[in-house]
């Protein structure tokens, strides 16, 4: 079955020219080493040229064609992914100019990195889409980004509640399970945080996707410098780590 999504891919009129280096990188398990370690011109050919979302988007076609997509929910979540720099210092800058400090969540002191942002299917555990950003972007500044438009429900933490989102979920006919964001003048009712742990626990299950990408697809610093390669790593990540998912779920 790899195999088969390797050759239409490689069969892209984009990619004709690298049609062997592709079919390589694709079917090995671990496709984000293979990049990095063995195929430079492929890679940049891949950045250069804007294909790794061309090659996102044909896997997730392959992967709808297969059935696989399930379409009842969307988990969105976002995680925080260091920079291979350091952090600016005095008059010392950093090497890595796209890069932002942040502050990870019950951790003291600052971060520098980028954040990848992700629309998991609920029930199949699949990427839908991926954004990769600088940390120091808010998690609902790209949350309409990542919706998918097919999905019967949208999953996400209070990080991103609005009122606006929530009405035009509603307007759209998905159902906006979206945990609720309490404030200094309006605490939440009792009500309103059971209804927020039961998002929580549905919702859990994204969690083990970037368990996952920076567990098994090593995605716990990003290895070079600048957006467009940031980007490239975290989206080299999501494929490996969809094509092991259509795996498993096939067997």
């Amino acid at each position: 079955m790899l195999r088969r999504a390797a050759e239409s891919l490689a069969r892209a009129q984009w990619l004709e020219d690298r049609r062997t280096e592709l079919l390589l990188v694709v079917q090995r398990s671990n496709l984000v080493y293979l990049v990095h370690r063995v195929d430079l011109p492929l890679r940049n050919l891949l950045v250069g040229e804007g294909l790794l979302e061309k090659l996102f988007g044909e896997l997730d076609r392959q992967l709808e064609k297969a059935g696989v997509i399930l379409k009842r929910g969307t988990m969105l979540d976002a995680t925080l992914i260091d920079a291979v720099s350091s952090l600016p210092s005095g008059e010392r800058a950093s090497k890595d100019a796209d890069a932002r400090p942040t502050v990870r969540q019950g951790k003291s002191g600052f971060t520098l990195g980028y954040k990848a942002h992700v629309a998991v299917d609920e029930g199949s555990g699949l990427i839908r889409k991926v954004i990769t950003t600088p940390a120091n972007v808010n998690d609902t500044v790209m949350a309409d980004h990542l919706i998918c438009g097919d999905e019967k429900t949208v999953w996400a933490d209070a990080a991103y509640d609005t009122h606006a989102r929530r009405a035009r979920l509603k307007a759209e006919g998905k159902k906006p399970r979206i945990a609720r964001r309490p404030n200094k003048h309006h605490p939440l009712p009792p009500r309103l945080k059971h209804y927020n742990r039961l998002i929580a626990r549905r919702r859990a299950a994204v969690e083990t996707t970037f368990a996952t990408l920076k567990n098994r697809m090593r995605l716990t610093t990003i290895r070079y410098v600048g957006l467009a390669k940031a980007s490239a790593q975290v989206t080299l990540a999501a494929i490996a780590f969809n094509m092991r998912r259509w795996a498993a779920i096939t067997g």
